[in-house]
């Protein structure tokens, strides 16, 4: 009796382990799987297939979202990068700008809604003009918000035009544009019920 339980003991360890070792090997499949995985993306987006023309705009699209002007880079389209990233500074520029102002006049509308002041002296252009009371304020701020907001809008706006010019241009890349347009007249035998026929045959190339 002993011994059968020594052997049942024996054969349960060797089970137990077993089945460690499988769900160890699992895990690790499973993680190279993701690895691979992870791996292929990155490289869908690092470096293009040039045997799949189909999955090359794709690519330049994803591209130009993650950074502008990477995708034109790739389409070899230097020239569109400086334009780019010009229209990008003068957004990025009307933000921070629009921006000042709003927090600007919106102090002094601050000081007349919470200090509860009947009017307010501004410096403008380096000389302090007023006295400006609150209707005078509030179409100033709401027309700055307004303009900050839009902004953002227009740098949004601007980010995905510059990633659909880069995709446009990828598939015109691909596309076969040649000017082999002919039409030619060539002789030729078609088999019939009662034996071989002559005739001609006409082609046209486009």
């Amino acid at each position: 009796m002993i011994r059968i339980l020594i052997v049942l003991f024996f054969v349960s360890n060797i089970l137990w382990a077993q089945k460690i070792d499988s769900v160890k090997v699992n895990r690790s499949v499973q993680t190279i799987v993701d690895t691979t995985q992870k791996t292929s993306f990155l490289k869908k987006i690092i470096k293009t297939d040039s045997a799949n023309k189909r999955s090359i705009p794709r690519t330049i699209l994803i591209r130009s979202l993650i950074l502008p002007g990477w995708g034109q880079a790739s389409n070899k389209q230097y020239w569109v990068i400086p334009i780019v990233y010009g229209a990008a500074a003068g957004g990025i520029y009307a933000i921070w700008w629009n921006n000042g102002k709003y927090k600007f006049y919106k102090s002094y509308l601050s000081e007349i809604v919470i200090d509860k002041k009947t009017e307010v002296y501004i410096p403008i252009n380096g000389e302090l003009r007023g006295p400006f009371v609150k209707t005078q304020i509030e179409p100033a701020v709401k027309a700055y918000h307004r303009q900050r907001d839009l902004s953002w809008i227009g740098l949004a706006v601007g980010w995905t035009l510059q990633a659909i010019q880069a995709n446009v241009s990828a598939h015109l890349r691909g596309f076969d544009m040649t000017e082999d347009i002919s039409f030619k007249i060539e002789p030729s035998v078609q088999p019939t019920s009662f034996g071989s026929a002559a005739g001609v045959k006409f082609r046209l190339n486009f």
